[in-house]
């Protein structure tokens, strides 16, 4: 199912059709883009400053001061309970990580509607420079095992040239709990020069790339529950720490722009187009035609059949 997408995904990316056609249209697409920064308050601005600069903002539910946020939080414990207990289950022994069900989204609303509120999508604007797509959210239980696997694997996401993700923190989460992390500017400078295909690295390849240059290389986003990262995850290299001492729940929301480089490696949410669609009907048009991007998307992206492939 996956080998048309890896086809075009080949091909767009060979550095001579990227630079001549694909990188210009970018561009193109980027000058076409009207942006009025004096719809977004100071706050907002910042953290698209932030994210420029060092491709990761951490702030908190608190200061975000989204108007659901309790709904939001309400229905996010009920979903870490059950995936909790089915990770306990003798079917799910050896598994890394669990992730809620189209099911189990449905029946708590307001963490996807969450997710599109005007404030985030604001940010999400300001940073990218360009209409918003929202593409969902991933919610994942990490089960604390130490295994390096998947996406606790150095990588970088192949949806858009810019995109980003907002992960909330569910729970307390320190170093043995697995936090999100993010290599800082010049190492990544460096690693995308020399490896610029996306390539994966276990975190031993990598500390053997990059040699003595290892001080303050990486950023560790541990914080309490209730903790917000943003984070560039098409530019810049990232993980989730394999946790080793206690499990970790987290939602991952997910944007980029609404003509993205490569849109067969979009739609990671559990819902269905269709799901998402009639759950858009209900929410104000800002957040019904960024969830809704697809529908307009042009060209021959939009039949190439969506990649399975997670990292």
């Amino acid at each position: 199912l996956s080998i048309p997408s890896n086809i075009a995904f080949n091909l767009v990316n060979l550095p001579l059709i990227e630079q001549l056609y694909f990188y210009p249209r970018y561009q193109s697409f980027l000058e076409d883009s009207v942006s009025d920064s004096r719809q977004t308050t100071t706050f907002e601005q910042n953290i698209a400053r932030q994210l420029e600069i060092n491709g990761i903002a951490i702030t908190d539910l608190q200061a975000l001061n989204i108007n659901n946020t309790e709904s939001f939080l309400d229905a996010a414990q009920i979903v870490t309970e059950e995936l909790r207990t089915q990770s306990l289950l003798s079917r799910n022994v050896g598994k890394d990580t669990l992730t809620a069900t189209a099911r189990q989204l449905l029946d708590q609303p307001s963490i996807l509607s969450w997710g599109c509120s005007d404030k985030l999508l604001r940010i999400v604007r300001e940073y990218l420079k360009l209409p918003v797509a929202y593409d969902g959210l991933s919610f994942y239980y990490s089960v604390a095992n130490g295994k390096e696997r998947g996406p606790r694997k150095w990588h970088r996401d192949k949806e858009d040239w810019k995109m980003l993700k907002v992960c909330v923190y569910l729970h307390d989460v320190d170093l043995d709990s697995g936090p999100l992390e993010s290599v800082s500017p010049s190492v990544n400078q460096q690693i995308c020069q020399d490896h610029p295909s996306y390539k994966v690295f276990s975190s031993k390849k990598l500390q053997k790339f990059l040699g003595n240059n290892q001080d303050d290389w990486y950023t560790s986003c541990t914080g309490k529950s209730g903790t917000v990262i943003f984070i560039d995850t098409a530019r810049y290299y990232h993980r989730g720490r394999p946790p080793i001492k206690q499990d970790r729940s987290a939602v991952f929301f997910s944007y980029f722009s609404t003509r993205p480089k490569n849109p067969y490696y979009c739609g990671r949410s559990p819902l269905s187009q269709q799901q998402l669609i009639q759950i858009a009907e209900k929410l104000p048009k800002s957040a019904r035609d960024s969830i809704t991007w697809r529908s307009n998307l042009k060209g021959i992206g939009r039949y190439i059949p969506k990649n399975r492939l997670k990292v």
